[in-house]
């Protein structure tokens, strides 16, 4: 991928050292997107979609995406075209988790319908995506460890499988 040489080190990392400048989504969009996945993963007592830097991952896979898929493009211009329909930048915080709580009827609900819930869904695979492939989220988060070597798996109570 283009330029992924420079933007992998410092989002796997979560270094920071300036500001993220999209290179896809305007300076709006970014703005929408970094709070929207900020409520999908928000920050609590561990690392949320920000200390994940997912907003800076999701523009620089988009903005790549031209080479492989341009449809990935028009999806995500879609999405946040919606959401800035909606004027999603404007609203407060309750009322933007108000909305995309609205947007999710469907998941929760499949008889459900919302005019929004394709961009939900866009928006929120790639969060996760994001999230639990950075830093902040497989090691933050999850208290990933690397890879072990077991002996024994002491919640195993098949005698079969207690043989090394």
């Amino acid at each position: 991928v283009s330029g992924g040489g420079g933007f992998f080190p410092s989002w796997a990392s979560a270094a920071e050292a300036e500001p993220y400048r999209p290179v896809f989504f305007n300076a709006e969009e970014y703005r929408i997107l970094d709070s929207f996945t900020a409520i999908l993963i928000p920050t609590d007592d561990t690392p949320g979609a920000r200390e994940a830097r997912v907003a800076p991952f999701v523009d620089f896979v988009v903005n790549a995406a031209a080479e492989y898929a341009p449809e990935v493009q028009r999806e995500w211009r879609q999405a946040l075209g919606w959401l800035k329909e909606q004027g999603f930048g404007a609203l407060s915080a309750s009322e933007q988790n108000a909305l995309i709580t609205r947007m999710s009827a469907p998941e929760r609900d499949p008889a459900k319908h919302h005019a929004g819930f394709p961009a939900y869904r866009l928006m929120k695979e790639m969060t996760v995506h994001a999230f639990y492939t950075s830093r902040a989220g497989l090691i933050g988060n999850l208290e990933y460890k690397g890879n072990a070597y077991l002996k024994e798996f002491a919640a195993c109570n098949h005698p079969e499988h207690h043989k090394v």
